[in-house]
């Protein structure tokens, strides 16, 4: 991990950008914070200097104009303070007693603020920006009273602010670089550890998966536990594409042998009935092939989810009845009873044609695999929480406990069923509609016979 890969990083750009908006907002508020603590200074300045001309102004009405110099003469020579200035100005502007330095020309000055330049002997730690505010009070007789003080502190508090904002400024920046490369390395080595997995999987290790906090963590661990979801899902469809395609070889070879043999047998018939016989079991073999693969598509049509446009709420409870009275007669023909405990008003949202294959794959199935004075039971109940709970139940032979997990998959076959037509993809066809519309297919033992159960949400029922 070196440092030109560091400096890249998106982690030590964005702490670059906030550390540029921190100084910058603290340069605002630095900037209000001197104003304020300038003018306060400065409003403290001008206070003191008022309340020392008033207390001038009174001697002066007390004891008249000589007794006043005398004072501002004996208060210079007796406390000499640098900071304070003292003058008195006859008409002409010039000084006749004070520690006005000479360089400061007052003639012709109006009464109020003044703002002046010290020179540098005045204040030599200061220097050159030794600057002083003066109060020009006009007195009864002409002469100009002037009372101020040197702006030394008030300079010296604007530099401090200054410094300290620069030094803050510089340590902030100091920090925000060190802190995003530190947090750059954190994300590199994350980002590296995603992109190690990652190139596992493109070498075909699918079982690769991104190390993350089962909960709670940073939004790395999210991003991973979901990439996790999705590649458990894509490993899902390979395995299932891999076992298909395995099951197409597997199951299809058998009648494309059998159609093989069939033209072989037509193509050297001289009897023509013979060869009508020969293609008309040929013809045969190539419709179990075509129903094999519309039953593939219809498959993966619904796992791609291409069938959701058309869900609706529909009538549940009247969709089983209507099945249940079109194969109550077939069921009859072969010697079997169909019963229906179907609770009426039980509404969902899904695809009425979807729904209605659904439901007669498990009845055939059941009929096909049952044999004849079998009782077949078509039930509907309201289930937990607003669901519903659909049965179709039969007295048949059962299936195995190992293998009712089994039988969902594609061309999966019980031993015993191999006899009976069929490819083995109707109840493949069956949990597909079912995940696609949110319900749970699951198997059970009905001792003896098997019950197939379909759990899902139901919409409110509708007042009557």
């Amino acid at each position: 991990m070196n440092l030109p890969e560091l400096l890249r990083t998106s982690a030590l750009r964005l702490a670059l950008w906030q550390a540029l908006l921190f100084l910058l907002t603290a340069a605002v508020l630095a900037g209000i914070v001197g104003w304020q603590v300038h003018t306060f200074g400065r409003d403290q300045l001008r206070t003191a200097v008022h309340a020392d001309t008033l207390r001038l102004l009174d001697d002066l009405d007390e004891a008249g104009a000589q007794p006043l110099q005398q004072q501002i003469a004996a208060r210079v020579h007796a406390l000499p303070r640098t900071h304070e200035l003292l003058a008195l100005l006859d008409h002409n502007g010039r000084m006749l007693v004070g520690n006005l330095p000479p360089t400061i020309d007052l003639r012709g000055a109006a009464a109020g603020w003044h703002t002046v330049d010290l020179p540098r002997a005045f204040d030599p730690v200061d220097g050159d920006d030794a600057s002083a505010e003066l109060w020009l009070q006009q007195l009864p007789d002409g002469r100009m009273l002037v009372v101020g003080r040197d702006l030394t502190a008030m300079i010296q508090l604007d530099e401090t602010l200054s410094s300290a904002f620069l030094i803050a400024s510089a340590l902030a920046l100091a920090l925000a670089v060190a802190g995003g490369l530190l947090l750059g390395r954190s994300y590199l080595r994350r980002v590296r550890t995603v992109g190690r997995s990652a190139q596992r999987i493109m070498d075909g290790d699918l079982t690769a998966r991104i190390p993350a906090r089962t909960h709670g963590g940073d939004e790395f661990d999210l991003l991973a536990r979901q990439l996790n979801a999705m590649l458990d899902r894509i490993q899902q469809l390979m395995e299932g594409m891999r076992q298909v395609s395995n099951d197409i070889a597997h199951d299809l070879r058998t009648p494309l042998t059998h159609l093989r043999q069939r033209l072989e047998t037509a193509a050297g018939a001289d009897d023509p009935e013979a060869l009508r016989a020969a293609l008309a079991q040929a013809q045969h073999d190539v419709d179990q092939v075509l129903a094999t693969f519309a039953a593939m598509l219809a498959i993966a049509r619904i796992e791609a989810r291409e069938r959701r446009a058309g869900f609706e709420a529909l009538d549940f409870s009247g969709l089983l009845e209507t099945l249940a009275g079109d194969y109550a007669p077939v069921a009859e023909e072969r010697g079997q009873r169909l019963v229906t405990r179907i609770a009426p008003g039980v509404r969902v949202r899904g695809d009425r044609r979807l729904l209605t294959q659904l439901v007669a794959n498990l009845i055939e199935n059941a009929m096909t695999h049952c044999p004849a004075h079998t009782e077949i039971t078509l039930g509907l109940s309201p289930g937990e929480a607003g669901g519903f709970i659909a049965t179709v139940a039969d007295r048949g032979p059962g299936i195995p406990a190992i293998e009712r997990a089994q039988v969902f998959k594609r061309f999966y076959r019980l031993d015993h069923s191999r006899a009976t037509p069929g490819s083995g993809l109707g109840l493949a066809l069956v949990q597909a509609i079912a995940e696609l519309h949110g319900f749970a297919a699951a198997i059970e033992d009905n001792d003896p016979g098997t019950r197939v159960l379909l759990r899902g949400p139901a919409l409110p029922r509708v007042a009557a």
